[in-house]
C-alpha cells in the first residue's frame, strides 16, 4: 500500500539521520506537507501548514495580544529566537514554552502521518534534506525522533478510524445519548462547529493544538454529540477564509489568524447547547 511505503520512507530516511547525528532539515512534499528539524540526530522542531504555528497558537488563545506577539518577533531578530524575547520579557515561562514547541512539533509530524497514510496523498510525494538548516523559534527540543514519528503514526491511525483529520468538518447532531458537560474554552469551539469549518480551521481559529482538537473531534463522534458533516455542508471553494488575514497584512503577520471575540457567539453557543439536552 502506498501508505505503508510512505511512511515507511520516511521513518527509515529519519532513522538514518538520527544514526548519522545528523542537523538540519527533512522537507516533506505534498499537502499540506512541512518540515522535521533536526539537532545532532534528534527532533528539535517540525512544523506543517496544518497545523497552527507558535503565534498563532499563543495568540488566537489570547495567551499574548498580537502587539506583544509582533514586537517580540521584531525586536528578536539579533537574538534569533521570539521565545527568548518573550522569556526576557516576563510573558511567558521556560517551562510553557518548551511545552508549546513540543506540542506544535508533534501537531506538525501527526499532519505528516496523516499525510502520507493516504489521505490526500501524493503517491509521488519527494522528501529532501538540507543540512544545517535550522528552524528560527523551534530549536530547544531534544527528542527522539524515531519514537515521536512511531507516535505520530500509531495516532493517525487510531484518528483514521473515526475519519478524522485535518479538513474533517462537524456537525452537531442533536442526538447526544448523555447531556455532555463542557469547560469554557471547549463550549466556544462546540458553538463554532456549523459543518463548514474544519478542524484545522477550528485548530487555527481558537490558536489550539491540531492532535487536541482531532482527538476531542473523535470523542463527540463517538458519544454521539457530533457526526461527520457531509461535504455539500461544507462552503463554496471561491468562498473567502472567514477569519483569513487582509490581503495587504505584512508577510510576517500573516499567519497569525487573530480577530476581536464575537459578540454574538455567546448567544449561539448557548442555542447550539439546546438542541443536545
Amino acid at each position: 500500500m502506498i501508505s505503508v511505503q510512505l511512511q515507511s520512507q520516511v521513518a527509515g530516511e529519519l532513522a538514518g539521520l538520527a544514526r548519522q547525528g545528523a542537523s538540519g532539515a527533512l522537507r516533506v512534499g505534498g499537502e499540506p506537507g512541512g518540515t522535521i528539524y533536526l539537532r545532532g540526530g534528534q527532533m528539535a522542531f517540525a512544523e506543517s501548514a496544518a497545523a497552527p504555528d507558535l503565534g498563532s497558537r499563543l495568540v488566537n488563545s489570547r495567551r499574548l495580544g498580537v502587539d506583544q506577539w509582533r514586537r517580540a518577533q521584531r525586536d528578536s531578530r539579533a537574538y534569533g529566537c521570539t521565545g527568548d524575547m518573550l522569556l526576557r520579557r516576563g510573558l511567558i515561562d521556560a517551562a510553557e514554552w518548551q511545552a508549546l514547541l513540543q506540542s506544535a512539533a508533534l501537531d506538525a509530524l501527526l499532519a505528516l502521518a496523516i499525510q502520507l497514510a493516504g489521505h490526500g496523498a501524493d503517491p509521488g510525494v519527494d522528501t529532501a534534506f538540507v543540512p544545517r538548516r535550522a528552524h528560527r523559534d523551534g530549536s530547544a527540543l531534544r527528542m527522539d525522533i524515531g519514537r515521536a514519528w512511531a507516535h505520530a503514526a500509531q495516532e493517525a491511525e487510531r484518528l483514521a478510524g473515526y475519519r478524522v483529520g485535518p479538513d474533517t468538518r462537524l456537525r452537531l447532531s442533536g442526538r447526544s445519548r448523555s447531556r455532555p458537560v463542557f469547560g469554557p474554552e471547549a463550549t466556544a469551539v462546540l458553538g463554532q462547529v456549523d459543518g463548514r469549518a474544519t478542524i484545522r480551521e477550528l485548530a487555527w481559529r481558537n490558536g489550539l493544538a491540531l492532535f487536541g482538537v482531532m482527538d476531542w473531534a473523535a470523542r463527540l463522534i463517538q458519544d454521539g454529540v457530533c457526526v461527520i458533516a457531509p461535504p455539500e455542508d461544507a462552503a463554496p471553494d471561491n468562498a473567502a477564509p472567514e477569519h483569513a488575514p487582509p490581503e495587504d497584512a505584512p508577510a510576517e503577520d500573516a499567519a497569525i489568524r487573530w480577530t476581536q471575540p464575537d459578540p454574538d457567539m455567546l448567544r449561539q453557543i448557548l442555542a447550539r447547547l439546546r438542541q443536545l439536552s
